[in-house]
């Protein structure tokens, strides 16, 4: 494994924490599957849907104001890269946000998530070659579960095969997975050389652009879609409160990225879908189907072994 077991002392406002680093790192990897699964959970609640291309431009605006903070308080190194933390950062903010944005509108909504579910997958196998990420068979057995609960969590009540054919609407989800797999692999990758937090710092800022550009794309009026967004604001306030905790989720995620290898702190991410449907049934009411709860219970021995064989 390439990350280092080794003590982390962590000081902020003369309050001391210590912490074996892997499991900082499964710590915050958790944290992350929480809120992303509360932000799934506010969007269904939502009266209505915001547009991709408006809810990417307001996830962006929370990650300006959420991660450039966060990674000021957690320290940038003087002697960073800025080129390479900005290249990665744009390569991060298309392929990990705006595709998946993208996806999430031309697909079916079900198949899209399932489909999505899968990037832990990609994320382990590109760690493994670009990043030389190496796990015990026991580890890797334990990683295999957490991923196989979250996909299975994740899937519709009722499949069609027809709509899991190779076509268009599914095409997009598909490359949105191994985008989110291969964006996570190399962001970690530019993580372990520069050792702070100058990619975070730097894609929150890089967001901004990127949104703008997908409106474009989209031909969305900017001044439009914001003050469409504020004069329906209670229509919209759970759909902005779920884009809040998604790039919440979303900032654990880099933190994860910082203290673990990214073959084990992405399948942890990826139990969000397992969670989702947990707080679907405490908080929504909906029914669980039989097949879900065996995802459910899959996944978190996953990460219950993962927890129990990094400590």
């Amino acid at each position: 494994m390439s990350a280092n077991y080794k003590e982390v002392i962590i000081t902020r406002h003369d309050i001391v924490f210590s912490y074996t680093t892997p499991m900082l790192g499964i710590l915050f990897a958790i944290l992350c599957s929480f809120f992303v699964a509360f932000a799934t959970i506010f969007l269904r609640k939502s009266y209505r849907e915001l547009q991709p291309s408006i809810a990417f431009l307001f996830d962006a605006l929370f990650g300006l104001l959420i991660w450039v903070p966060l990674a000021l308080f957690m320290g940038i190194s003087e002697s960073v890269s800025w080129n390479e933390a900005i290249f990665y950062a744009i390569m991060s903010a298309i392929l990990s946000e705006a595709i998946v944005f993208y996806a999430l509108s031309h697909g079916e909504l079900a198949v899209t998530a399932t489909v999505l579910a899968t990037y832990p997958v990609y994320t382990v196998i590109f760690s493994r070659f670009l990043n030389n990420e190496m796990l015990s068979l026991t580890v890797s057995l334990f990683v295999f579960l957490a991923i196989l609960g979250s996909i299975i969590a994740s899937l519709p009540n009722q499949i069609n095969k027809n709509e899991f054919k190779l076509e268009k609407k599914i095409l997009w989800p598909f490359i949105a997975a191994i985008g989110i797999g291969l964006s996570d692999t190399i962001s970690k990758g530019f993580i372990n050389r520069s050792a702070d937090f100058s990619f975070l710092f730097a894609l929150g800022f890089i967001q901004i652009p990127v949104a703008i550009a997908y409106l474009r794309i989209e031909k969305e009026s900017l001044i439009k879609a914001v003050k469409g967004v504020v004069r329906q604001f209670q229509d919209y306030k759970f759909a902005l409160l779920g884009g809040l905790f998604n790039i919440i989720g979303t900032g654990f995620l880099w933190l994860s990225f910082s203290f673990a290898p990214a073959s084990i702190a992405s399948p942890i991410t990826g139990t969000n879908g397992a969670l989702s449907v947990i707080f679907s049934r405490l908080l929504l009411k909906e029914k669980l189907t039989v097949r879900k709860y065996i995802g459910i219970v899959l996944a978190f021995i996953g990460v219950l072994g993962i927890a129990v064989l990094i400590s």
